[in-house]
């Protein structure tokens, strides 16, 4: 007996080790860094992680203002009413702040719109969220896209895009006397001005002619943009380096955001003709969009006078046609 006892203890010994080296390597817990029960050492999911919102996928879109805008907004995303912004926050927002209209939303992108008192300043803007994100959108960064029905807000807006990657890296656009923004996606189709998900946008300009330098690591571009009250400019860059060509016509389409419940809209054009918006759209539309009526393409650069109607609404009012541009036209 007493020959066998080194060979039992060097037996238990083993168990011992093999059981330690076994519960080292068995560590479980949350293994989703997306979760803010994150275990980075463990190395196999219990079913335990948790997240803020409400689950993975979700995340928060908080709007405010940190400037005095002299007006109230109404802010709806996707269409939906969020609640009234009566507060800014001059020394700077952060998210979670109770006095900015905030909501929690799925990942994904979000149309944010801010209508101002008796429906005019009108703010709007594509806003990517990210899951377990809380992103702050100030309401002046919001693209203006109306004043109101039968008027103009003054400005117009330029979007410089690229139909695939030049495999340059980011396209650094500058427009004189403006400022420079960068390109840093491509889009499939002409986009809208409102469309801020890959970048080169100019929002708010001036009407005026403005010139333009663009660059990326082995392409140039220059040329000029003539910018129309209310008018929305996609400048193409193309990969020979050339600002694009005109076709000395330009687009119109009237639209509405809701169903004003008075029917089909019929809206003229002197010296063209007629259209009928026959629905609504929650967003600023393309005007290469008629699913809902109201387009007028092709026509030549000049000026126009309009009227619109229907039960109980009228409208009237003048807009200029500028080369390549599509003019969006809010009727509210």
């Amino acid at each position: 007996m007493k020959k066998l006892q080194p060979l039992f203890t060097l037996l238990l010994l083993t168990s011992l080790f093999v059981s330690c080296e076994k519960e080292e390597n068995d560590i479980t817990g949350c293994t989703d860094p997306l979760s803010y029960s994150y275990n980075s050492d463990a190395v196999s999911d219990n079913g335990s992680c948790q997240y803020y919102y409400g689950g993975r996928e979700k995340g928060q879109l908080d709007v405010g203002s940190e400037i005095d805008m002299n007006n109230e907004f109404d802010i709806y995303v996707d269409g939906e009413f969020v609640g009234r912004l009566s507060f800014y926050f001059p020394g700077g927002l952060e998210c979670g702040n109770p006095n900015a209209v905030g909501s929690i939303f799925a990942s994904g992108n979000h149309t944010v719109r801010a209508v101002g008192n008796g429906g005019s300043p009108v703010r709007e803007g594509i806003i990517n969220l990210e899951a377990q994100d809380c992103k702050v959108i100030l309401v002046e960064n919001l693209p203006l896209i109306g004043g109101g029905g039968g008027g103009g807000n003054a400005t117009g807006d330029a979007i410089f895009w690229v139909n695939s990657d030049f495999g340059c890296g980011p396209i650094t656009v500058n427009l004189s006397g403006v400022g420079s923004t960068t390109i840093n996606g491509f889009f499939g189709s002409a986009p809208n001005c409102t469309d801020t998900g890959s970048g080169g946008n100019f929002n708010n300009l001036n009407p005026g002619v403005y010139s333009f330098t663009a660059s990326c690591s082995s392409q140039n571009w220059s040329g000029s943009i003539t910018i129309t009250e209310n008018g929305c400019l996609r400048q193409e860059l193309t990969s020979s380096g050339g600002g694009g060509g005109g076709s000395n016509t330009g687009d119109v389409i009237f639209w509405t955001n809701t169903d004003l419940g008075c029917g089909p809209i019929s809206v003229t054009v002197s010296g063209v003709g007629g259209s009928t918006i026959t629905g609504y759209y929650g967003s600023t539309p393309n005007c290469s969009n008629s699913s809902a009526g109201g387009n007028f393409n092709n026509l030549a650069v000049g000026n126009y006078s309009f009227t619109a109607n229907c039960n109980g609404y009228n409208w009237s009012g003048n807009f200029t046609v500028s080369e390549d541009v599509c003019l969006t036209y809010q009727l509210y």
